[in-house]
C-alpha cells in the first residue's frame, strides 16, 4: 500500500485514518482491489461542505414553483462569465421572463460544455465523469471535489430521515458499494467528510474475490452500517443470499420499484432508502419515510420546475433543475429527460420540501448471456465508452436471443473496428454470441431507447 499515494489523494488524511484503512486493504477477505481512491478534500473545500451541511439540516427558504431571489442573482452573475449563460438570458427580463429561458438539454451538455463552464473557476480541481444516460451519447460531466463531498451530508440526511444516524471516526466502516459488472472499479477509503470513517466498493462477481465465502467474511468482518447501490446490485445480492443486516440500503441511479424494495427491506431487515440523483444534477431527492413512492427534494440549492409536453409549467411533466452547487456545471433549466409529479405542502413526514414522484424514471434493463446469467447494461456502456468513433449506441436483445447493435458514429466504421467491438462483446456475452453491429443510427438529438431486452417483453 503506497502510503505517500494515499496522503495525496486524501489531503486531510490522519495517521490513525490511515492504519484503519490499511487493515481493511490488507484484510485476509479482501476482493482483487484495482484501484486507490481518495475524496481530494483540502481544508477550503471541508469548510464549504460544512457549511452545506448546516443548510441541509437547518432548511429555511421552502421551494416554490416560483424562481427564488437566490437563483436570479447566480445566473444574472454568470451572464458575464459563461458564454452560454450570456446567449441564454440575452434579451431576457429576470426575474419576470425566466419562464422565457430556453431550456438547457443533454445535447448542450455533450456539445457545448465549453461555452457553459464559467471562466472565473480554477480548473485544476476538476474531476471529469462520463455518463451515457438515455440517449447512448455521452456526457463527459465536469465535477470538483467540494460538490462530490457534497453527497457525503446528503446522503447522511436521507438516512437521519429514516431514523438512521451513522458512527463516525475511522474505527467504523460508513458504508460498502455493492456493484454486479464484468469490470468496474473496486477500492477502499476514508472519508475526510466522514471523520475518516471507510468506505468501499466491491463487486459481487465471484471472480473479483480469491474464495468463495470472502464476499461474506469482508461485509461481515467490516460491519458496513448500510450497503449502497442499484436496484439491480441489490436484487443480485438477495438472490446471493447475502446474510448481512445493515442499518439501512441506499439505493440509486435507477428506479426502484415498490415489489423490490418490500422484497429488500423484508429480506435485509432494514429500511430502504431511494436516492433520485443524476451524474451531472448531484443529488436531487429521497424517499419519503411516511410515502416511499414518493421524493422529497433534499435541499434548497435547487429550483425544480415540471413541464408538460407543451412546455408550460404542470403539477406532471418533465423535471427540470436549475442551480446546484458544481462550479463547473451551473444548470439552467436543464431538462432531466424524467418525467415525473410535483406536490407542494406539508407532508405527515415532517419534511416541508416539494414531493417528486418520478413516473418515466430510468427503468432497469438487463440482459442475458448465451449461458443465461445476467449482463447489467454499465458493462455494455463500459466497452462502448472507450471508442472515440462512436457517438451515440444502440443496444438490444433480440426475441431469438440474438443481439444487435446500432451505432452513430463520427467516421465510416472500418473492418478492423467492427471486428475488436465484436471481440469485445464476444468476451462479455459469450463466444458464441450472435452480434450483428449496424452503423446508420441517427445522429441528431431524438430520444431513442438506448438498452431494449425484447426476451423480456416477449415474456411479460
Amino acid at each position: 500500500m503506497e502510503k505517500a499515494k494515499i496522503f495525496q489523494l486524501t489531503p486531510l488524511m490522519r495517521e490513525e485514518w490511515f492504519l484503519s484503512l490499511e487493515k481493511m486493504i490488507d484484510s485476509d477477505f479482501a476482493p482483487n482491489w484495482n484501484a486507490w481512491i481518495g475524496d481530494r478534500i483540502t481544508q477550503e473545500d471541508y469548510r464549504f461542505v460544512k457549511e452545506f451541511e448546516s443548510s441541509v439540516y437547518s432548511k429555511k427558504e421552502v421551494p416554490s414553483s416560483v424562481p427564488p431571489p437566490w437563483l436570479i442573482l447566480k445566473i444574472q452573475k454568470l451572464k458575464f462569465t459563461s458564454s452560454y449563460f450570456y446567449e441564454r438570458l440575452n434579451g431576457i427580463s429576470l426575474p419576470e421572463e425566466f419562464h422565457k429561458i430556453p431550456l438547457m438539454t443533454r445535447e448542450d451538455l455533450q456539445n457545448k460544455i465549453t461555452e457553459i463552464l464559467p471562466t472565473d473557476v480554477d480548473f485544476s480541481r476538476l474531476v471529469v465523469n462520463p455518463t451515457s444516460g438515455t440517449t447512448g451519447k455521452p456526457i463527459l460531466a465536469p465535477n470538483h471535489p467540494k460538490a462530490i463531498g457534497c453527497y457525503v451530508p446528503l446522503i447522511e440526511y436521507s438516512l437521519s430521515r429514516h431514523g438512521v444516524e451513522l458512527k463516525k471516526g475511522h474505527d467504523h466502516t460508513a458504508a460498502i458499494q455493492l456493484c454486479h459488472q464484468n469490470q468496474t472499479i473496486v477500492y477502499a477509503t476514508s472519508h475526510s467528510l466522514a471523520e475518516g470513517s471507510l468506505f468501499a466498493k466491491i463487486n459481487l462477481k465471484e471472480k473479483e474475490w480469491k474464495e468463495k465465502d470472502h464476499l461474506q467474511k469482508f461485509i461481515s468482518h467490516f460491519q458496513p452500517q448500510f450497503l449502497s447501490g442499484d436496484p439491480y446490485a441489490f436484487e443480485t445480492a438477495m438472490k446471493m443470499n447475502l446474510k448481512y443486516s445493515p442499518s439501512a440500503l441506499h439505493s440509486t441511479a435507477l428506479e426502484l420499484e415498490d415489489n423490490l424494495r418490500i422484497a429488500l427491506s423484508d429480506f435485509f431487515k432494514c429500511p430502504v432508502v431511494n436516492f433520485y440523483s443524476l451524474n451531472e444534477t448531484g443529488p436531487i431527492a429521497y424517499s419519503c419515510p411516511v410515502h416511499p413512492d414518493w421524493m422529497h427534494i433534499i435541499s434548497e440549492d435547487l429550483f425544480i420546475e415540471v413541464l408538460d409536453k407543451e412546455g408550460f409549467p404542470a403539477k406532471e411533466g418533465e423535471i427540470l433543475i436549475s442551480g446546484g452547487r458544481n462550479p463547473y456545471l451551473p444548470l439552467l433549466r436543464y431538462a432531466t429527460g424524467d418525467w415525473g409529479e410535483i406536490q407542494y405542502g406539508s407532508c405527515r413526514c415532517g419534511d416541508s420540501f416539494p414531493k417528486l414522484k418520478l413516473l418515466k424514471g430510468r427503468k432497469p434493463v438487463y440482459f442475458e448471456d448465451t449461458k443465461g446469467e445476467r449482463i447489467n447494461p454499465i458493462d455494455v456502456s463500459r466497452i462502448l465508452r472507450k471508442e472515440p468513433n462512436i457517438l451515440r449506441h444502440q443496444f438490444i436483445q433480440k426475441k431469438d436471443g440474438s443481439y444487435e447493435l446500432n451505432l452513430s458514429v463520427y467516421v465510416p466504421a472500418q473492418t478492423e473496428f467492427i471486428q475488436k467491438l465484436e471481440s469485445e462483446f464476444k468476451s462479455l456475452l459469450g463466444s458464441d454470441a450472435d452480434i450483428r453491429i449496424k452503423t446508420d443510427l441517427p445522429s441528431d438529438s431524438g430520444k431513442i431507447p438506448v438498452f431494449l431486452n425484447e426476451t423480456k417483453e416477449e415474456k411479460n
